[in-house]
């Protein structure tokens, strides 16, 4: 276990911002968060604390980062995004067999996957928490301690609520199935009365009580936004739990781990609960939309779930020589994918680097707009690697947050949006922010009208010329000619700054 924790840490020295989507803007609220009475920052946003399903590392992070260096303490909280699963799994499976094995440690196998990649970090938090979760709920079980657990639960059950509600429905279906299994047995034994199964709705309702009050006082219950189903993506996200800047890699990992499932399959043991709640998911995923009430990704977050359950809820019955086999080889790929992760890491050092060398030229206080010169849904043939998922989306959308973080400047991205993060902008700079937002396609600058598209795309597009100090330009297009009224204040390959400079 410790060889595990050591190589998949090692890439976090390596870099003090990785190429992970969300992480950097997530990192300027938590920076925000953990210094509200900066002079210039202050001015631009507000905290603002609720009822909201997606802020656990938000309290984590406005904690840590106010003793702690900004990059240091978020690479902390990105790497326990990374090992809260992971640990999470390890718990269920030594809780649910009795014992301590080497299967669970394989699912390193999922610790680098396109929702850590996306940034999800509350998610993959509430995650692992569920897993723990229900190991406490088996634990206390088998010791007849039923009550103990519900009110248990019932506490940590809101605490997982507050960091993701993906988190309280893998919990309530990992102690359902755990207790839909128990009354099949007690049927089947002849011990199942109505008192026993009136009892267990009961303990699952006190569980699960406290998450339903908290969801229906949140925000979230009253977001109407349709749902969007995408069957070809279904089909691409089920090798989520896998993916890397690699398609190759991703692409065999998932087909080994799969071809080794197909042949320890049939003789396998499963903890109980396990298949009903592995069938569960499988259906889920099938039905499920892509995106609903403004969570994004939706199957792929299902995927990963359904991977990690194999690794927590199944142990495969093979002979030691032949468990030896396995786990070297599957030790073997772990290492390879990190090595891979830990050099994708290195290079993305230097698109840091050119991102920090232009914006030092911008002044403390000033408002600078976001441009990106490659859409963020072109991933085919992306120089170096790193900075895209393939088949899914570009990886550096949010770089411009080290404007907010190391320049105390003002950029329309930050997440913000006080019905999903706990922080708000405040007027002025409010009519200009659009807080779930991505950068600004390059070409737009060049219109001086916008459809109602572009707009809603990017809000803050009308009279931009006049609202915006700077524009910052993250991978320029070739050749590049800057509309009018900008001039160029420092450039490299990768960033180009300018001044807003519009014509009198």
């Amino acid at each position: 276990m410790l060889a595990l924790v050591v190589s998949l840490a090692a890439p976090f020295f390596l870099i003090d911002l990785p190429p992970v989507l969300d992480y950097p803007n997530h990192l300027a609220r938590y920076f925000v968060l953990a210094h509200p009475d900066d002079p210039l920052l202050s001015q631009m946003y507000a905290p603002r604390w609720g009822i909201l399903p997606n802020i656990g590392m938000d309290v984590i992070g406005a904690t840590l980062l106010k003793f702690t260096d900004p990059h240091v303490g978020g690479r902390l909280i990105l790497a326990l995004s990374l090992f809260a699963p992971l640990a999470g799994v390890v718990a269920y499976s030594r809780v649910a067999f009795g014992r301590f094995t080497y299967w669970p440690l394989a699912s390193g196998l999922a610790a680098w996957n396109a929702i850590f990649f996306l940034g999800f970090m509350n998610f993959l938090l509430s995650v692992g928490l569920a897993f723990g979760a229900a190991a406490l709920w088996m634990t206390l079980d088998r010791r007849g301690r039923r009550w103990t657990a519900a009110v248990s639960l019932a506490v940590i059950v809101a605490v997982i609520f507050f960091c993701h509600i993906f988190g309280v429905l893998l919990t309530a279906l990992l102690i359902g199935s755990y207790e839909l299994a128990r009354l099949l047995d007690l049927r089947r034994d002849g011990a199942l009365t109505l008192g026993e199964g009136l009892r267990t709705g009961a303990l699952i309702a006190l569980v699960l009580s406290p998450a339903i009050a908290l969801y229906l006082a949140s925000p979230l219950s009253g977001d109407s936004t349709p749902p969007t189903w995408n069957g070809l993506q279904k089909v691409f996200v089920t090798f989520a739990p896998f993916t890397l800047y690699s398609t190759v890699l991703t692409v065999a990992t998932g087909a080994l781990l799969f071809s080794f499932l197909v042949l320890v399959w049939r003789q396998a043991v499963f903890a109980r609960g396990v298949l009903p709640a592995l069938a569960a998911l499988g259906l889920v995923f099938v039905v499920a939309p892509s995106t609903i009430k403004g969570g994004t990704f939706v199957e792929g977050r299902l995927a990963l779930m359904f991977v990690l359950l194999i690794f927590a809820g199944m142990q495969p019955r093979i002979t030691p020589r032949q468990g030896l086999l396995a786990g070297l080889f599957f030790a073997a790929l772990i290492a390879i994918r990190t090595g891979y992760v830990a050099s994708g890491w290195i290079d993305h050092r230097q698109d840091v680097a050119d991102v920090r060398s232009v914006i030092a030229e911008v002044k403390p206080g000033s408002r600078v707009l976001v441009a990106r010169g490659q859409p963020g849904y072109k991933t085919a043939g992306v120089s170096p690697p790193e900075r895209a998922l393939p088949g899914m989306y570009r990886l550096d959308g949010h770089l411009g947050a080290l404007l907010a973080i190391e320049r105390r400047a003002f950029w329309p991205l930050m997440f913000a949006d006080p019905t999903q993060q706990p922080l708000a902008v405040k007027p002025p700079y409010s009519r200009i922010a659009h807080p779930l937002g991505e950068p600004v396609d390059w070409p737009l600058l060049y219109q001086d009208r916008f459809s109602a598209s572009d707009i809603d795309a990017a809000r803050y597009l009308p009279d931009w010329r006049k609202n915006f100090d700077y524009v910052l330009l993250i991978d320029p297009p070739k050749p590049l000619q800057p509309p009018r009224g900008l001039a160029q204040v420092a450039s490299n390959d990768y960033a180009v700054l300018y001044r807003n400079a519009p014509e009198r």
